[in-house]
């Protein structure tokens, strides 16, 4: 708990090992393993990247960061961690230390390691069950505290329904996600192509999160957004555009048709601040009504607004200003918390949920804060 209240962290970030497809990945698939590689022994962050030709390098030397609460570096300041290899127990001290009761784990290497545009659906697929598979025994040693959301790849819908089922029903994973970037362009995520995946979902009765990645080799707007800045001297501006667009624009594909056509579908918007909800909604539904009064059509009988509100979630990030301009745009029942650890974004870390208190808790009101930090999250998991 946090000064009283209970918290669930919807977005945070499990540190696979190198070995993990050596260990993990079916035999057959084991030529087309992502490989990893570390700077030098002791680096506490992925280095290099490298999936079927396709090389991601270490964008900034994360040891090098400064956090602004003491002046540590991050490997300073996450030695207890690092030294303990980044297993369950780490997260668990971490979370003991920021106040946090629950937390939801996405990847860091495999959530763009089946990004790239010359993997096959069955090889994709294989990886994303390497990986599902050590999440398991990552959470099954966590008490009960952390809870693994299964990753799925969209290049075979039936393939990402089987690994779906498999994670809800065997694994006991209480989300899937997918990146929403579509694979392939002329199949945008509201095809229907896609409608037994979303029906597979609501049958299992969990959410579907949605992750962006940087880096990623995968023809839509995080690859197309990135090339914008390629060799800019803008150092944030690649993960500005990638997290923030993708999310945007899966929000225009949710709430501009899946969500109509799947009304039980719940959905999750991550790591791109919990604002542009309360802009972007109001611009689509703009949109939305001359589409409608043009002539053009619009393939929903609401406005997206009102999607969103129904049936979609959104994490906002310690110290933004987003959580207030969601509240007073009327979204109180959808937001949700995150810290993103062990990813150091967060410069006042490990209080930055204490500062996302403060800095809202003022703004919004209890109430509303109670929301935020549990209750939404709480319902949306069922915990």
């Amino acid at each position: 708990m946090l000064n009283g209240y209970r918290v669930v962290d919807v977005d945070s970030h499990v540190m696979e090992p190198d070995d993990l497809f050596d260990r993990y990945l079916d035999r057959a698939f084991a030529a087309y393993a992502p490989r990893t590689r570390r700077i030098a022994p002791g680096w506490p962050y992925f280095s290099d990247v490298e999936v079927l030709g396709h090389r991601w390098p270490a964008a900034l030397r994360w040891d090098e960061i400064r956090y602004l609460d003491d002046g540590s570096s991050y490997t300073e300041a996450y030695r207890d961690f690092i030294e303990r290899g980044w297993d369950a127990d780490a997260y668990l001290i971490y979370m003991d230390r920021a106040g946090i009761d629950a937390m939801f784990v996405y990847p860091t290497l495999t959530l763009h390691s089946t990004a790239v545009p010359n993997i096959d659906p069955k090889t994709a697929a294989a990886v994303r069950r390497a990986y599902n598979d050590w999440l398991y025994d990552f959470c099954d040693a966590a008490n009960g505290r952390i809870f693994g959301v299964g990753m799925l790849d969209l290049r075979d819908v039936d393939l990402a329904i089987a690994e779906a089922n498999r994670c809800v029903n065997d694994l006991g994973f209480r989300s899937v996600a997918i990146i929403p970037d579509p694979p392939v362009i002329g199949i945008p995520l509201d095809h229907a192509y896609y409608d037994p995946l979303w029906d597979c979902i609501v049958g299992l009765g969990v959410p579907l999160g949605t992750h962006e990645a940087m880096f990623h080799k995968m023809g839509s707007v995080g690859y197309v957004a990135q090339n914008h800045v390629q060799n800019t001297t803008i150092a944030y501006a690649p993960h500005a555009v990638s997290f923030a667009f993708g999310e945007m624009m899966a929000a225009l594909s949710f709430t501009g048709a899946i969500c109509a056509r799947h009304p039980e579908l719940r959905v999750v918007f991550t790591e791109s601040s919990a604002g542009w909800a309360a802009t972007w909604l109001p611009f689509l539904d703009e949109k939305w009504e001359r589409a409608r009064s043009t002539g053009y059509g619009a393939p929903t009988d609401q406005p997206p607004s009102y999607w969103f509100a129904r049936q979609c979630f959104i994490s906002g990030e310690p110290g933004e200003p987003g959580y207030q301009y969601c509240v007073e745009a009327g979204l109180e029942d959808n937001l949700l918390v995150a810290t993103d650890f062990p990813h150091p974004e967060d410069e006042h870390f490990p209080n930055g949920l204490q500062r996302a208190m403060d800095l809202a808790g003022p703004a919004i009101g209890e109430t509303q804060l109670t929301k935020m930090l549990w209750d939404n999250a709480a319902k949306l998991y069922r915990l």
